[in-house]
C-alpha cells in the first residue's frame, strides 16, 4: 500500500439524524426541569402524607397543609431533591465537561470537521 494515498476519514451511510432543531433542545431542557420541579413537589407532598399517616394522623388536606417539617424532615428532603437535580442533569454537566474532539476545550466551539 503506497503511503502517499490519502484517503477519506469519514463514516459512509446516510448522515445522522437529526431530532431536534437548535431551540428546541432548550425548549426540551426547560420542560423536563419544569416536570422534574412538579415531581420534587409531589415526593414532599407524598412524605408529608406517610408522615401524618405515621403519626396516626389522618392524611387529610387541612392537616396535609398545616404540616411543618422539622429541620432534619426538611435536610432529608433537600437531600433527595438534590438528588434528582443531580441526576436529571448529570448528562449535560458530563457533556460540557468532556472535552471535545480535537483538543478544542469546552467552552470554546466545535466545527465538527476535526
Amino acid at each position: 500500500m503506497a503511503s502517499g494515498i490519502k484517503r477519506r476519514r469519514f463514516a459512509n451511510g446516510p448522515p445522522r439524524p437529526k431530532y431536534l432543531a437548535a431551540g428546541d433542545a432548550d425548549k426540551a431542557v426547560m420542560m423536563i426541569l419544569a416536570l422534574a420541579a412538579e415531581v420534587s413537589a409531589l415526593r414532599d407532598r407524598l412524605d408529608t402524607h406517610e408522615r401524618l399517616a405515621d403519626g396516626n394522623q389522618l392524611p387529610a388536606t387541612p392537616s396535609v397543609e398545616a404540616y411543618v417539617p422539622t429541620e432534619a424532615v426538611e435536610a432529608a428532603r433537600a437531600s433527595t431533591r438534590r438528588s434528582l437535580i443531580d441526576r436529571i442533569t448529570r448528562v449535560l454537566l458530563e457533556t460540557e465537561s468532556r472535552p471535545r474532539r480535537g483538543g478544542a476545550p469546552p467552552d470554546e466551539p466545535h466545527n465538527g470537521l476535526d
